[in-house]
C-alpha cells in the first residue's frame, strides 16, 4: 500500500490513482500528515517558531477525509483506501468510511480521546 499526503492537487491524484492501477497495487492509505496551516487557532509566530513539519489531528480531518472521496469516486471505488487523519470520534471515523475507506487508522484521536475510542469506533460502524 501506499501512504499519500493530503496535500496533492487533483491531478497528482489522478496520477496516483493511475500509478495504482497500472502496478496492481493493494491500495491507499489516506492521508498522512498535512503541510497546511490555515485554520490553527495558534499565532502565527507560534506556529513558525514551531516550524514546518507534518500536522496532523483535528486540522487535518476534512481534508483528508477530502481526499478519500476523491479517490473513491475517481477510481469508481477499485482501490481499497485505509482512511487517516483527524480520526477523534466515532463521528469523524463514520465520516471516512462514507467517504469510500474500507478501513481507518487511528493515532492522534486515540492519544486525545483515550483507548476507549475504539470501542466507540466500533460499535458505531459494526453496531
Amino acid at each position: 500500500m501506499l501512504k499519500i499526503a493530503p496535500d496533492l492537487t487533483n491531478k497528482q491524484l489522478d496520477d496516483v490513482i493511475e500509478i495504482c492501477s497500472t502496478l496492481n497495487m493493494d491500495g491507499l492509505i489516506a492521508t498522512n500528515t498535512t503541510i497546511d496551516r490555515k485554520g490553527l487557532s495558534a499565532k502565527q509566530s507560534t506556529i513558525e517558531r514551531i516550524g514546518a513539519g507534518g500536522l496532523s489531528g483535528a486540522p487535518l480531518t476534512s481534508q483528508s477525509t477530502e481526499v478519500v472521496s476523491y479517490i473513491n469516486q475517481k477510481s469508481n471505488a477499485s482501490i481499497p483506501i485505509i482512511g487517516v487523519g483527524g480520526i477523534e470520534s466515532a463521528s469523524t471515523a463514520l465520516d471516512k468510511i462514507n467517504a469510500g475507506a474500507q478501513l481507518v487508522q487511528v493515532y492522534s484521536g486515540l492519544i486525545y480521546s483515550g483507548p476507549y475510542l475504539i470501542k466507540r469506533i466500533k460499535k458505531a460502524i459494526v453496531g
